[in-house]
């Protein structure tokens, strides 16, 4: 087996190039065999000197490498209003505005289902948003915003940003002055 330099795994096959632990470029190093010592034979004349039996030469591990994490800093702010409410990017839009207070299920109403929060059926775009689309909450003093299966996704514009992030898969942080698309129907959020 090959002791890997970087990680230390000594579970390496022989014929190995690589690491199986950490992917490393494993490197053999060649032990040179112990030194035997000539016998000692005894001289009639004057005795021999010792000679200390030779010890193989240490292997010096270079330092293991550190992992270098990026540091992620939070870029949310935290909002203690428990309303809000979204304005509605389009001219002329049916309802300019809706309020929210404390929560709100975005859609569009189903017989089966029933209304929803806020119903997005008659706004331009509106053929792109689901049933139950998504959900706008507030949550241990922060706004967001969560994909409740939707087909055409929630897209968030930070405030000061030129495009809108991908489509959101975990429930996402709002701050006042993000716009928020569900489907092609675009918002501007604000709390209050």
């Amino acid at each position: 087996m090959i002791t890997c330099t970087a990680c230390g795994y000594d579970q390496n096959p022989d014929n190995s190039e690589f690491c199986n632990a950490c992917g490393s470029e494993l490197q053999t190093i060649i032990i040179p065999p112990p030194i035997t010592p000539p016998p000692i034979t005894p001289s009639p004349i004057k005795p021999s000197p010792i000679i200390e039996p030779s010890v193989a030469p240490t292997v010096i591990q270079p330092p293991l490498p550190q992992p270098n994490y990026p540091i992620i800093t939070n870029t949310f702010t935290t909002n203690t209003s428990t309303n809000a409410k979204i304005i509605c990017k389009q001219i002329n839009a049916p309802i300019p505005e809706f309020l929210i207070e404390n929560n709100a299920i975005v859609g569009i109403f189903d017989p089966d289902v029933g209304p929803v929060d806020i119903d997005l059926e008659t706004f331009f775009g509106g053929e792109t948003v689901s049933r139950n689309h998504g959900e706008i909450y507030h949550e241990l003093g922060t706004w967001k915003v969560k994909d409740l299966g939707s087909t055409n996704g929630i897209f968030i514009k930070s405030q000061g940003q030129t495009r809108f992030s991908s489509r959101i898969t975990i429930p996402t942080p709002l701050n006042s002055g993000d716009e928020i698309a569900f489907g092609k129907v675009r918002f501007l959020f604000q709390t209050l």
